[in-house]
């Protein structure tokens, strides 16, 4: 086979859930695009991280970019998402993700009127995702800024091992913190499924009956 079409396979590979035969389809597919197409591709994934970033403050993705935050360091630049700048979202509750599409999934049902906080995956060793390599820092001074003040921490990691190994650490942290709630989505989520492929009164049931 090709060196380089096995070399653009390979990078595809990178992917999160990509094997080789998907990784191979996708090349195959680009190949029949047309070359104007291929550039607008091209330009798109170089220019990724220049034009979109992540919320300062939740780690959603940002609509925002003229809105930035802070004195200028190495998140200058970035902006709040549209959900931390809404003043009439409750501020008194913040959901926990673990990514995403997971908080784009919730928001879809618009049922939620919180705040979020995205964890970038779930712990799981085996894939090199620790307690450290998450947001938990950020969550911890998220908390930490209420100074006392009144809030529901619901944690919406996913129902399989990794997401329960998160949601028992979340309660070990937070547990005993003054003035946090903690409550988890409702078992409306059968277990071992994710909520970014989640039916939006499956994901209802579960925002209504946590606990």
């Amino acid at each position: 086979m090709n060196t380089k079409f096995k070399d653009v396979v390979k990078l595809f590979q990178k992917l999160p859930g990509v094997g080789p035969r998907q990784a191979a389809r996708f090349v195959i597919a680009l190949m029949d695009k047309p070359e104007a197409e291929l550039e607008e591709f091209g330009r798109a994934v170089a220019n990724l991280r220049k034009e979109i970033s992540f919320c300062t403050t939740c780690f959603n993705i940002s609509d925002n970019p003229d809105v930035t935050v802070g004195a200028p360091t190495e998140a200058s630049g970035r902006s709040l998402c549209t959900v931390c700048l809404d003043n009439k979202r409750d501020q008194a509750k913040l959901l926990v993700v673990e990514k995403v599409t997971d908080l784009d999934s919730i928001e879809r049902t618009g049922l939620y009127k919180g705040l979020y906080h995205v964890l970038g995956g779930a712990i799981n060793p085996l894939d090199g995702l620790t307690p450290e390599t998450l947001r938990l820092r950020e969550l911890e001074a998220r908390i930490g800024q209420l100074n006392g003040k009144n809030v529901e921490l619901i944690i919406a990691t996913n129902p399989n091992t990794a997401g329960e190994t998160t949601s028992h650490y979340i309660r070990e942290v937070f547990g005993n913190k003054k003035g946090v709630y903690l409550t988890r989505l409702a078992r409306g989520l059968s277990s071992g499924s994710n909520l970014e492929y989640t039916d939006e009164i499956t994901l209802k049931n579960a925002l209504d009956y946590r606990k």
